[in-house]
């Protein structure tokens, strides 16, 4: 089978089960199989593909079919211009999380900053490229496998980030920081969206946050006053319904110039608050 003849059956397949990315998933995988670019898929698009990789890009392509991440296939997401290695144990980096990097970019800070709950590192890796030396850059996360991935990205990109493992705010002591970031679990338990698109294939304890999605910002909210310096911002990314009540968990613990934030499709995406 020729690479041409590969990817039209790929991506009929795909486009068959529904996949609205089916061309451009179908290219990344031959890919990903081959070494090849995309445009080298076309160069070469009459050269012969071994029955291994023919058999292995049929089972990837029925893997994809299934739900399963296209992240996770490859390994890898792109993120704010990084690429960041991806894992089971890690949530896929959103492009609407790129709100939260820009904001914290705008706020021009140049003390310690803090990322809690890293995951991949995608946060605050985003913002040690942006703002340099000039900050002094932490992350936290309560998994050990998402820790391990989060340093390995840090080192893939020569970025200097000093990773803990604690719960929320635990293991941070007395650490003060001139600006807090979190994109936490904030799905309700009984979400029916926990059973669609990626969602089912990704860690739940990074989903999920108590029956109404709040559980976590809440704890993040009460125990941030105490590791912010004066006139620091917070910022939490939540879900697109859930605006309102997260500023008002803001407000209620003290935080002045609340405002939310909107991503790029017009929903509440991102609320900050200072301490002030």
């Amino acid at each position: 089978m020729t690479i041409f003849e590969a990817l039209k059956l790929s991506r009929a397949k795909l486009a068959g089960a529904g996949i609205e990315s089916a061309s451009l998933d179908a290219s990344l995988i031959l890919s990903y199989l081959t070494d090849l670019t995309k445009v080298q898929l076309i160069t070469h698009d009459t050269d012969e593909l071994s029955d291994e990789t023919v058999n292995h890009l049929n089972e990837l392509i029925d893997k994809r079919i299934s739900g399963y991440p296209i992240a996770y296939i490859l390994g890898y997401k792109e993120f704010w211009g990084l690429k960041l290695k991806v894992t089971e144990d890690t949530l896929i980096p959103r492009p609407d999380t790129e709100i939260i990097v820009q904001k914290a970019l705008d706020c021009k800070v140049h003390g310690p900053i803090l990322d809690m709950g890293t995951g991949t590192g995608a946060i605050i890796l985003a913002l040690k490229s942006e703002y340099g030396d000039v900050v002094e850059a932490y992350a936290c996360d309560i998994s050990k496998k998402a820790l391990n991935v989060a340093r390995e990205n840090a080192r893939t990109h020569s970025l200097d980030v000093t990773f803990i493992e604690s719960d929320w705010f635990s293991a941070l002591g007395d650490k003060k920081f001139s600006l807090i970031v979190s994109n936490p679990p904030y799905i309700e338990e009984n979400d029916p969206h926990l059973t669609k698109t990626s969602l089912p294939y990704e860690p739940i304890s990074a989903l999920t946050s108590g029956s109404d999605g709040l559980d976590d910002i809440r704890i993040i909210c009460a125990d941030a006053l105490s590791h912010l310096e004066s006139g620091a911002p917070l910022l939490i990314e939540h879900g697109y319904n859930q605006g309102k009540s997260v500023a008002t968990i803001f407000t209620e613990n003290g935080y002045k110039n609340v405002e939310t934030i909107k991503d790029l499709a017009g929903n509440d995406r991102v609320t900050i608050g200072f301490l002030i």
